[in-house]
């Protein structure tokens, strides 16, 4: 066993302070605890052993749960900015999570499935007194400058919990500081107000609030303020994005992750308060005055706030200056490193819930009928967009293989595709573009495994949706309760593949390049990952032998890039087309220097 040494922020603890600990620590029912000092007060954490964990290469790394970063917005903090927390005295326990937030369904997957690894309640109630953050580190020296990656959770920012996604294993398997955070979520994080310094955006706050604290206080958990990644999936991946957009939060991190989620979605506009005062009314509390209503929401039960729609950020104010399409297509992003990528199957989720969709594939006439519906989420993202004016068009896009146009394999094929390039890949790529512009460090992945646990999947699936997840967590190492065998049944290739993304992501929070392992806890011969570049567009595939190749399905990106916007009434300016401006420029400015000679 290494060093157990009591520290307060990297330095060993004084007699009188142990003496004192030593009475404190046993009544707290805490053992080889670890104490770190924050601008709030004191924590002690507690150490995890990694013997469950294959391959790891610290024996124990240090845990610190349940830290709150803000005050609990509620009464009248509910729908406000995040505030300080109180400060404590003496010890905090951060032995246990803190609450998740109120959601409108728990969805936890059945308990000895691969899925609950990702989604088991590990807190052990909900509240609107939910803004906590965890910290896991295996170095808690205030001179260690490890990198940090600060993990935003999926699900749609309605549902969904820090807790549930184990990063003690990517902790014990790589030299890195990982911090899982809550944040307000569905209408209690999103909710349109009057309120300018928050426009409904409190959830995103919450966010910027979490960061802000890392800025402050992760030095003293071995952390390198100046080297944060903030990461997520699906709808942590749109929130890393909005992050990324956002003009408030420059400054707070380095680098930036999004897996299978970027913010193509839909968005309300500042002053636009229906979406408010139908929730107001649904709940008894209409008012004479819009401040009046909303005091009344302030004095509901949370979970009487909380519907089946999806989270829409809000634009037009200060934390979203305007459209998200618009602020990606004129680039207007932060110039940050970013590496963000999809799978290539994520849109088979979305449509496997659709009926018509059956293992004897998707017939014509169904698939006709059912587009509509499908395609309102991407006419959504534009202000007065008219889905009817993409429908056909979609058809004459995907449906192009005029042999094949009434065989029901091909279309239930073409249709997944059609929901993953939607849905998910074509947004990655506007936004691949729109940071690489400024000459930061980009690099864009599709994922491609089908993994060897998924036996019960239909066989004409890849990687669904949240596939990744299983490897960027290492739950492939993850050992049964007798610890001499794994606890799933990965096979070899797929440990190492699980190795090798760890490995990325860690060196592309460390350094900016996922091919760079300076300051790496183990070596990997890792395929070379080829920067993203406007010109090349060149991507990693990622599986058991990865690859690299260059503009992924580039007709379909240029169709729901270009000419889908088009339809929605948009002016696109292609960087042709800006080539072209500029030379024309050019050659005008020389012939008027001409004859000014």
């Amino acid at each position: 066993m290494r060093d157990k040494m009591v520290r307060r922020a990297g330095k060993t603890l004084g007699i009188r302070e142990l003496v004192v600990l030593a009475v404190l620590v046993p009544l707290l029912g805490l053992t080889d605890g670890v104490v770190v000092t924050t601008t709030y007060g004191d924590l002690n954490g507690v150490e995890f052993l990694t013997s469950t964990i294959g391959d790891a290469v610290f024996d124990r790394i240090y845990t610190f749960k349940g830290i709150p970063y803000a005050a609990p917005p509620v009464g009248d903090l509910r729908w406000r900015p995040p505030q300080d927390p109180a400060g404590w005295t003496g010890v905090r326990d951060a032995s246990q999570f803190g609450n998740r937030c109120p959601q409108v369904v728990d969805i936890e997957g059945p308990p000895g499935t691969l899925l609950y690894e990702i989604t088991r309640w590990r807190s052990n109630s909900s509240s609107e007194d939910c803004l906590f953050l965890n910290v896991f580190t295996p170095n808690v020296s205030s001179t260690a400058n490890l990198p940090v990656m600060l993990w935003l959770h999926g699900g749609g920012m309605g549902i969904g919990s820090a807790d549930t996604y184990p990063a003690e294993i990517p902790t014990s398997l790589n030299n890195v500081v990982m911090v899982t955070i809550n944040y307000r979520l569905g209408n209690l994080g999103f909710l349109p107000t009057r309120d300018p310094d928050t426009d409904g955006n409190v959830g995103l706050l919450d966010m910027k609030k979490a960061l802000q604290w890392v800025q402050s206080n992760i030095r003293n958990f071995g952390g390198d303020p100046d080297r944060v990644t903030v990461f997520g999936q699906s709808g942590g991946g749109w929130a890393v994005s909005l992050l990324v957009m956002s003009p408030e939060t420059r400054g707070l991190y380095r680098r930036a992750i999004s897996q299978s989620g970027v913010a193509g979605i839909k968005t309300s506009r500042r002053g636009d308060t229906t979406k408010t005062e139908a929730l107001a009314a649904a709940v008894n509390c209409t008012a004479a005055s819009f401040d009046d209503m909303i005091v009344c929401l302030r004095g509901k039960p949370a979970q009487e706030l909380l519907t089946f729609e999806p989270s829409v950020p809000i634009v037009g104010g200060r934390f979203l200056p305007d459209n998200l399409w618009d602020m990606m297509h004129k680039k207007q992003v932060n110039e940050v490193d970013y590496l963000l990528g999809t799978n290539n199957d994520d849109g088979y989720g979305l449509l496997a819930a659709t009926p018509q969709v059956t293992a004897d594939g998707l017939n014509r006439t169904d698939f006709e009928a059912i587009l509509p519906a499908q395609l309102a989420y991407v006419a959504d993202q534009y202000p007065g967009g008219n889905v009817s004016s993409i429908v056909q068009p979609t058809i004459d896009q995907y449906i192009r293989d005029t042999n094949m146009a009434d065989d029901p394999i091909y279309i239930r094929g073409q249709a997944i595709q059609l929901m993953t390039d939607s849905w998910f890949t074509a947004p990655t790529v506007l936004m691949a573009q729109a940071v690489s512009a400024h000459d930061t460090r980009v690099y864009q992945y599709e994922f491609q495994r089908r993994s060897a646990v998924f036996a019960d999947r239909p066989p004409y699936t890849n990687a669904d949706h949240g596939d990744e997840l299983y490897y960027t967590f290492g739950i492939p190492f993850l050992r049964d309760d007798t610890g001499t065998s794994w606890k799933y049944g990965f096979t070899e290739e797929e440990r190492d593949l699980s190795l090798d993304m760890m490995t990325y992501w860690v060196n592309f929070a460390a350094n900016g390049d996922p091919n760079n392992s300076s300051g790496s806890s183990r070596m990997r011969d890792l395929v070379n990952w080829p920067r993203y570049m406007t010109s090349s567009q060149a991507y990693l595939k990622l599986d058991v032998t990865s690859s690299s190749d260059v503009r992924l399905r580039e007709s379909n990106m240029k169709f729901w890039n270009e000419e889908v916007p088009r339809f929605m009434g948009k002016e696109i300016t292609t960087g042709e087309a800006e080539k072209s401006t500029c030379s024309f420029l050019l050659v005008a400015l020389s012939l008027v220097v001409y004859f000014l000679q």
